[in-house]
């Protein structure tokens, strides 16, 4: 009843003004002219309306006035509950993210300190901290530590390369915190979000290397859409040695993880995994975020492209002349120690002082020049065998006929790129010198001395390989040695190979180098 009076009401005053509007030209109707008599007949004046209609419509307009006030109230909370739901939704996805970062570290040797747990995982990715506790008794810590990465991936490929590796003589487990699983919904969510973008993580990258070499190296996989590296912010135009690089189509984001994993690239073994997450800023950079497994890929190309192989011995070299040229012009030249490539996997141990012999410029300059012809020799070797399928050796024929899956992957790479290292090794391995309940914390400074006879020894890796599953499976300890060159290890081999010592005939031999860099120490 209200709403019809309300509407009688608003056509009468409709009606008034379209009368009054029109009066004038109903007062010349067409084909008038001013002057003329004419009759007009206008509707009756419109009279005032009643005490009771003008109660109704003012009852009207207070009824639209609430209801109006009510669809604002409703879209206001019906916005505050949608904010306070991505604002949640924001909250359990960056909690996602730092689980992601974080793994665990277990069976720790109590010797080892946080400095030292640093220096074994950082080449995965920046480290944003390692979190060690400690007994107040003993004042040494609990064997297990958390490290917090400041990307997933760096986590996730430090989960998979150092579970079960050596560290300081024991067999260091590696795994996801106990809370991870709460948030396993939302890693999903950003997993699946991540597969539409074809982005590829690499780690451990030469600070001297730019965004334009590495990708000329990567784009040999597929086209490259885009590829950034994390700056350093109190460094212009410097990165913190990790990146993404996203491809066009996903075959060729895991042809690059199948074939560059592990790969050496200006002196530094490179670690490359999927993206996990999609496109986020770097840390340090407006609009990032602060943060509080995978499908087995299909078959990876078996050889490396001789474009990527090219540019990776023309960067390799870059830096070699770079590394020289600095040590040439430095004022003391027998205080440069030119930078060896640190092993992917290693056991801690500290090497012995190696004395550095005095260089002059002359002579740098001499070795800068052979470096860069080497390289360029051998990318143009490598390009011309790939192009043309040759094999230098029937073994190697062999592993180009096979398909290429899964981790093996590094391993057969790492074997065809480094074949003249195979021939020349630095690596020694003595077997049948002692047994497993014969090892203790002197057998390494004792095998240290003992091969020092025959050059410098950069370090020893005690490995204890069991033969089986069972808990009374035998268990074999195999000494690696690794020496400063392949003249002192054929030394080493000849003198302790068939050696009487303790019982025992000791067995020498040299190790391939590539394996032993990859820490593959199995046979």
């Amino acid at each position: 009843m209200l709403i019809a009076n309300l509407l009688y009401c608003l056509c009468r005053f409709c009606c008034c003004y379209i009368v009054c509007g029109l009066s004038f030209f109903l007062r010349f109707p067409l084909g008038c002219v001013p002057g003329d008599d004419v009759q007009i007949h206008l509707p009756p004046i419109i009279t005032d309306l009643t005490p009771q209609q003008l109660t109704l419509l003012n009852d009207a307009k207070t009824y639209c006035m609430e209801q109006s006030v009510t669809h604002v109230v409703r879209k206001q909370a019906t916005s505050q509950q949608q904010n306070m739901m991505a604002l949640q939704e924001a909250a359990q996805r960056q909690r996602a993210l730092m689980l992601m970062c974080r793994i665990y570290v277990g069976s720790i040797y109590y010797e080892l300190k946080d400095e030292n747990i640093k220096a074994v995982f950082s080449p995965f990715g920046p480290i944003r901290s390692i979190d060690m506790s400690f007994d107040p008794q003993t004042q040494r810590h609990k064997g297990y530590a958390f490290i917090e990465y400041e990307t997933p991936e760096a986590a996730q490929i430090a989960l998979e390369q150092m579970n079960g590796v050596v560290v300081g003589g024991r067999n260091i487990k590696v795994g996801r915190p106990n809370n991870v699983p709460q948030a396993a919904p939302v890693i999903q969510q950003l997993h699946q979000e991540a597969e539409s973008w074809h982005r590829v993580y690499v780690g451990s990258i030469h600070p001297d290397l730019s965004e334009i070499d590495v990708k000329s190296v990567f784009e040999a996989f597929g086209r490259i859409k885009s590829c950034e590296l994390c700056p350093e912010p109190s460094r212009p135009n410097r990165h913190r040695g990790y990146g993404y690089i996203e491809y066009d189509n996903r075959q060729s984001k895991l042809d690059a993880i199948a074939s560059m994993n592990l790969f050496e690239l200006g002196g530094q073994y490179l670690r490359v995994g999927k993206g996990l997450t999609p496109p986020l800023p770097f840390p340090g950079t407006p609009g990032a975020i602060n943060p509080f497994m995978a499908v087995a890929p299909p078959s990876a190309p078996t050889t490396l492209p001789p474009a990527a192989a090219a540019a990776a011995a023309a960067v390799t070299a870059k830096i070699a002349q770079t590394e020289l040229s600095e040590q040439m012009h430095t004022d003391s030249p027998q205080t440069s120690i030119r930078r060896e490539p640190s092993p992917p996997i290693a056991a801690f141990s500290a090497p012995p002082p190696v004395t550095q012999p005095k260089i002059s410029p002359v002579e740098a300059a001499a070795k800068a020049a052979k470096a860069v012809a080497n390289a360029k020799a051998s990318a143009e070797k490598l390009t011309a065998s790939v192009k043309s399928g040759v094999s230098e050796s029937a073994s190697l024929q062999e592993e180009e006929s096979m398909e290429i899956k899964g981790s093996n992957a590094r391993l057969m790479l790492m074997q065809k790129l480094s074949t003249r290292q195979q021939q020349e090794s630095t690596v020694m391995v003595l077997k049948n010198m002692v047994s497993a309940d014969e090892v203790d914390e002197e057998l390494e400074s004792e095998v240290t001395d003992e091969c020092g006879k025959y050059g410098v020894v950069r370090k020893v890796v005690i490995y204890q390989e069991r033969q089986g599953h069972e808990e009374d499976a035998e268990v074999i300890v195999k000494l690696f040695v690794a020496f400063n060159s392949p003249h002192e290890a054929e030394a080493g081999v000849k003198g302790l190979d068939g050696r009487w010592f303790g019982g025992k005939t000791v067995r020498a031999e040299l190790y391939d180098e590539a394996k032993f860099k990859a820490n593959q120490l199995s046979d």
